[in-house]
């Protein structure tokens, strides 16, 4: 190996001020979502708050917040939001308002918490939303919520660990100790918004000028893992939602900024492929223009529309590729038809 230079230190040091920039940007919008534009009179939604879920060994109890719409006759499906932050942050609010999407058009909404990485390292985190999903299932009767009916849809941090929920639901090694152990961690399709899905691969998949992990100690999957990739391979590989792809999944819909500086979008790319080779059911959506954190602004409700470039994926066969457009329909859409109950089931 070749002797550091004053030359590389410097590299390093600018590298390190890039990131601390990116990542304060980033953290500081997480709950700046925009107030949306006119709309018509919506049903009423009944918000539960701080619902004790788990009460994990450490870090203290963890909460959740439930949105339920009035006047919807039966079960009503549900749909958890796990939030990003980098697993540094996972604080319930930071994320689109969930009373517009989708309570007032009848599902239930559960913003989780779990535990931050300065509390403790994978994998508690995954242990905690799965904590979460059993925990849901346990008040279901009580809540008037359908058990069978369950979706997850996270940004960044959260939209790695909905992928792993996708991908974990039926192997009980990844279950850990929180909670309601009756029940099945299982959910019935997966919205991933720019998540990491390939840690051994986030800084060669990093955009120019984007974020470099490995040389920062305060970097989120340093923070996850307890130190580097390169110094924790076996971790990485765990807690990366391509490794767990062996065999068609539940439906995911993936979305990721081709502007991301954050999270490369060719880190998505490599998780949309590899449920492609196993014979999944999987969307990809290549929102142009857009950075890390779109979830959490009003890029949902933006007139005119981000534009988009599809991909699919079925039963291994991949469709051409075709253009489109981002708005909070196309995320509805897709829990409509994997997990809202028709009137055939």
């Amino acid at each position: 190996m070749s002797p550091r230079t004053e030359a590389d230190d410097r590299a390093d040091a600018e590298q390190r001020g890039r990131n601390a920039t990116l990542m304060q940007t980033y953290v500081e919008g997480l709950a700046s979502t925009s107030p949306p534009g006119p709309t018509a009179p919506a049903a009423a939604v009944t918000v539960l708050r701080d619902l004790v879920f788990s009460r994990p060994a450490t870090g203290g109890e963890l909460r959740l917040d439930l949105y339920l719409p009035e006047g919807v006759p039966g079960p009503r499906p549900v749909v958890v939001w796990l939030p990003g932050g980098g697993w540094q942050r996972a604080a319930r609010g930071m994320g689109p308002h969930l009373g517009r999407l989708f309570a007032q058009r009848g599902y239930a909404m559960a913003d989780v918490e779990y535990r931050s990485s300065r509390t403790a390292v994978w994998p508690a985190q995954l242990h905690d939303v799965k904590a979460a999903v059993r925990y849901l299932r346990s008040v279901a009767r009580d809540r008037c919520l359908d058990a069978e009916r369950i979706g997850v849809w996270g940004s960044s941090a959260g939209g790695h660990l909905a992928a792993l929920l996708g991908l974990t639901g039926g192997d009980p090694g990844w279950e850990g100790n929180g909670g309601h152990a009756g029940y099945t961690s299982e959910v019935r399709a997966v919205v991933d918004g720019y998540g990491p899905a390939d840690l051994l691969h986030m800084d060669a998949d990093s955009l120019p000028g984007g974020v470099v992990n490995d040389i920062d100690p305060s970097s989120p999957p340093w923070g996850l893992l307890g130190g580097p990739t390169t110094d924790h391979p076996e971790l990485a590989v765990q807690a990366s939602p391509v490794s767990h792809v062996s065999g068609p999944a539940v439906p995911f819909l993936i979305l990721h900024g081709d502007a991301d500086l954050l999270v490369g979008p060719r880190q998505s790319q490599r998780l949309f492929d590899a449920l492609h080779r196993a014979g999944g059911e999987a969307t990809l959506i290549s929102v142009h223009g857009a950075g890390h954190g779109f979830f959490n602004s009003d890029a949902l409700e933006r007139t005119p529309p981000l534009s988009t470039t599809v991909h699919t994926t079925r039963r291994g066969d991949r469709a051409p590729a075709r253009p489109g457009v981002l708005t909070s329909g196309l995320v509805e859409r897709f829990f409509d038809q994997h997990v809202r109950r028709h009137f055939s089931d």
